[in-house]
């Protein structure tokens, strides 16, 4: 089973390096140029990236906080940035987000895992949760996605919820009751204030030559942005640049979205790794 794994996980990573490669033969890309000319957009963009993490770390925290009703699992806000930027970096470099979330138990807390694992998970959910609303959002936006599928997909997704909060479920015990509380609205609206901020991060990419009205590309940022939620990918990687290409109006458009999102996905490890390596030396330091 694990030799599956691994060949499976070898298999995607070809096939994201390889569509990564072909498309940026295609568009002529020279990544050096282009840090060259926009260093001030792409720290701008790395700096919107931290804020991102800093509230989806926030995220996680209170949502911990909120409803786990156990001290020992509420630590400093600190070594929750931490493992946080660490999972981001290896979801960022290795397929599926399970590597990178199993390392967030990897804590200080000594106890209960699987109930920590429990918290982890659910935060991933919030996650997808306003992130998947608001993918589906853009491609209403931008003519991928018919008025009336998204409407019987948000009809859907409400009766599932319904479903979740009514049906009792091992891994829901003890959450439930909180589910119609501010607390829990706090948590998805802190979710969807950090998802805007991970997409201003390529919004601003996009926008170094702009085509269209900045509008439009703020969704089409969304929607790039809602595919690094896709499984068997690679944070996104090869996935994002793909539909960057097909969804551009001429090659010009798809030289600049597929430029954009490779700088994107540089800036995500960038920005992950400065967090990582700046609370590091913090640690050092204490």
């Amino acid at each position: 089973m694990k030799i599956i794994k691994y060949i499976f996980s070898v298999f995607i990573i070809f096939f994201t390096l390889k569509i990564i490669i072909s498309l940026s033969k295609k568009s002529g890309i020279n990544l050096y140029d282009f840090f060259l000319n926009h260093y001030l957009l792409i720290i701008s963009s790395i700096i919107l990236q931290v804020i991102g993490v800093f509230l989806s770390t926030l995220r996680w925290r209170k949502s911990v906080q909120y409803f786990a009703n156990n001290t020992y699992m509420i630590y400093e806000f600190s070594e929750f940035f931490y493992l946080t930027s660490r999972a981001n970096i290896i979801n960022n470099f290795l397929p599926s987000i399970l590597i990178g979330d199993l390392s967030k138990l990897i804590s200080p807390n000594k106890r209960n895992k699987k109930r920590e694992m429990k918290f982890i998970i659910f935060d991933r959910l919030i996650g997808f949760f306003t992130l998947g609303n608001l993918g589906l959002l853009s491609m209403l936006y931008i003519d991928l996605l018919n008025l009336n599928i998204y409407i019987i997909l948000i009809i859907t997704e409400i009766l599932i919820l319904f479903l979740v909060y009514k049906i009792k479920f091992r891994f829901t015990k003890g959450l439930q009751e909180n589910i119609l509380t501010l607390n829990f609205c706090k948590i998805v609206s802190i979710s969807f204030l950090s998802q805007f901020f991970f997409s201003l991060s390529l919004f601003i990419l996009l926008n170094i030559k702009n085509y269209y009205d900045s509008f439009h590309n703020y969704f089409i940022s969304i929607f790039l942005n809602f595919l690094g939620m896709f499984p068997f990918s690679i944070n996104g990687w090869g996935i994002r640049e793909w539909s960057a290409n097909k969804i551009s109006f001429n090659q010009l458009d798809s030289n600049n979205l597929i430029t954009a999102s490779i700088i994107f996905g540089i800036c995500i490890s960038i920005s992950n790794l400065l967090i990582y390596i700046f609370l590091n030396i913090k640690k050092i330091k204490n």
